[in-house]
């Protein structure tokens, strides 16, 4: 490493590390990734995640001998600025190991695994426009723990912002068809490669559920649905749709040939290692292929606890008596992205006990479980959801979970399986709880089977949360409050807020930050069986149990808007009154 004075600066301090023990001698002598091409900063990551030096050990000698301020995670708290983060880029930071993480008064605080690299460190400056840097040496692991919560903060668009795509392409390339030789060496060129995967890294570390890649006529258009919404973050010109779907194909295991039907496949990645499922839909329309992937965390599934899904007491109470019921069937509904899933894999999670048989079937199956039976349906080849169910009842199951009931068959065969000593779980599309009853009679079931079968039905929607950092009071008068549906005792015990109009760089100019589930919940009581069997309708049902304690979706909206976890403006987007 000796020759110009920066590569003999680097050699001194790896001399001395040497001395102090940190790295053993024989590891470094000969070793081809020490060498005077790379930079220390690289030198010093590869010493680490080989094993060959201790990051920790690392991190004090800096400390000890440069006399460089030690970073804690317990004391110096992220405080950036979006303004600031938007002037830097992912590469660099990921490259060089050196995160800007906090600027107050003019200051600007980075942690840093080599703090004796001037350059980066000048470039920063420029970068940023800051003369004053606060520098802070920290481990390899804080260094990309770090880098990962800073990313979450950047603006949408700075991953993406990092691939250069050619925008210069005239209508003749766009409409002719390419063969599939030359489309498939596209997918695999460099840019394609780390087009998608930018999309997809962004899309996870914007907390974006789904991802939406569609071809118009003169540009493709990525999107990204963020707390319920839809949102476009990013545009290319359309030359990259052909290569950029097959990459996606290729990603998938689908065939690359087929453009004219729909296809789904799933692709997993692991991120920031993380496990991530993406459900990958192609769908052929006028301008190409559109792309949707559903996001889905594993590990998250797995952790979600019943207390954690926006029940209130009294309805967590309810829900939980059906999900211990010995026998009967448990129904979440609602549209698709309300959280049916969610709710079901946390009763089953509970549920999941070695004296308890678990069979589920599910199109697909969304994250596999450690002591749970799963059967993927596959319709093509015969394995439906009614023909898995017949399988299950002479599994000595427990408690089956039908992933959705779509048809005659399997509502009938699922009522069988819950009237003979099973405890069935299941989804259904309606828009509430009492319609449910009336749909399954609409399927074809008998209604003394589905009041004798039913005894727990859950609707439910997912509302955004307010942003905490940037919600602000609501000053509604007395009369308008009650206008929404609340009392005398609600207003005086009520915390109210609204969303503030733009939000902040928290939650990306939204006002909203997170999701939670509202309720409607339908405990079929004996006098509830007997309207059923006398043919009453969904909306007289509806009237009944409300007048008996049901709280309905939009009454549940308004207990989160009493506690100051949405506001009325959600309620309203979300829920009808």
């Amino acid at each position: 490493m000796q020759g110009n004075p920066e590569q003999k600066r680097v050699f001194l301090v790896l001399r001395r590390m040497v001395d102090e023990g940190i790295v053993p001698v024989e590891k470094v002598r000969n070793n081809p990734k020490v060498n005077p091409k790379r930079t220390f900063t690289e030198v010093l990551e590869d010493l680490i995640k080989d094993g060959i030096a201790d990051e920790n050990k690392v991190k004090d000698f800096f400390v000890k001998f440069f006399g460089y301020r030690p970073f804690d995670r317990e004391v110096h708290r992220v405080n950036i600025d979006k303004s600031i983060l938007e002037k830097i880029s992912p590469n660099f930071m990921s490259k060089n190991k050196i995160v800007p993480f906090s600027y107050e008064n003019n200051v600007l605080r980075i942690a840093m695994l080599n703090p004796t690299d001037k350059d980066a460190v000048n470039q920063l400056k420029f970068f940023t426009g800051t003369r004053i840097v606060e520098i802070y040496v920290a481990t390899l692991s804080e260094i990309e723990n770090l880098y990962r919560e800073i990313l979450a903060l950047m603006p949408a668009k700075s991953m993406l912002e990092e691939i250069t795509i050619d925008a210069e392409v005239s209508e003749e390339q766009v409409e002719k068809e390419e063969n599939l030789e030359q489309v498939l060496a596209e997918a695999e060129d460099s840019p394609i490669v780390k087009l998608s995967r930018a999309i997809i890294f962004e899309a996870i570390n914007s907390g974006a559920s789904d991802i939406h890649i569609e071809p118009m006529e003169k540009v493709v258009r990525i999107r990204y649905r963020i707390d319920g919404i839809l949102r476009t973050v990013k545009e290319y010109p359309p030359s990259v749709k052909d290569s950029l779907v097959t990459r996606y194909k290729i990603m998938a295991n689908l065939d690359i040939s087929e453009k004219r039907l729909p296809q789904d496949g799933r692709i997993r990645i692991n991120i920031n290692n993380k496990k991530y499922d993406l459900r990958v839909s192609i769908l052929p329309v006028v301008y190409g292929e559109k792309v949707v992937m559903r996001i889905q965390d594993a590990e998250s599934y797995l952790k979600v606890k019943l207390e954690d899904l926006g029940f209130e007491e009294d309805d967590l109470k309810l829900f939980r008596e059906g999900i211990y019921s010995p026998w009967g069937m448990v129904l979440v509904t609602g549209p698709t992205g309300s959280g049916k899933t969610t709710t079901l894999y946390a009763a089953l999670m509970e549920r999941n006990k070695d004296d308890v048989n678990i069979m589920t079937a599910e199109d697909p199956v969304e994250v596999s479980i450690f002591g749970i039976n799963q059967v993927h349906v596959k319709e093509e080849i015969g394995l439906t959801f009614a023909a898995a169910l017949r399988a299950f009842l002479r599994q000595d199951p427990d408690i089956i979970l039908v992933g959705e009931i779509r048809d005659k068959e399997t509502a009938e065969i699922a009522v069988k399986a819950a009237l003979t000593g099973h405890l069935v779980f299941s989804t259904l599309h309606t828009n509430d709880a009492p319609s449910t009853i009336t749909r399954l009679i609409d399927i074809g079931v008998d209604r003394f089977l589905v009041s004798t079968s039913v005894h727990t039905i859950v609707a439910q929607r997912l509302i955004r949360k307010l942003c905490n950092n940037c919600k602000q009071p609501a000053n509604f008068p007395v009369e308008v409050l009650k206008s929404f549906g609340f009392t005398d005792e609600d207003i005086k015990e009520g915390q109210f807020f609204v969303h503030k109009p733009g939000g902040c760089e928290k939650c990306n100019g939204t006002g909203y930050k997170g999701r939670t589930a509202v309720h409607e919940i339908l405990k079929l009581t004996e006098d509830i069986r007997k309207l059923v069997i006398e043919g009453k309708s969904a909306d007289e049902i509806r009237e009944y149990a409300i007048k008996n304690g049901m709280k309905t979706l939009y009454k549940d909206g308004l207990i989160k808007m009493k506690k100051g976890i949405t506001d009325i403006a959600e309620i309203e987007r979300v829920l009808m009154k």
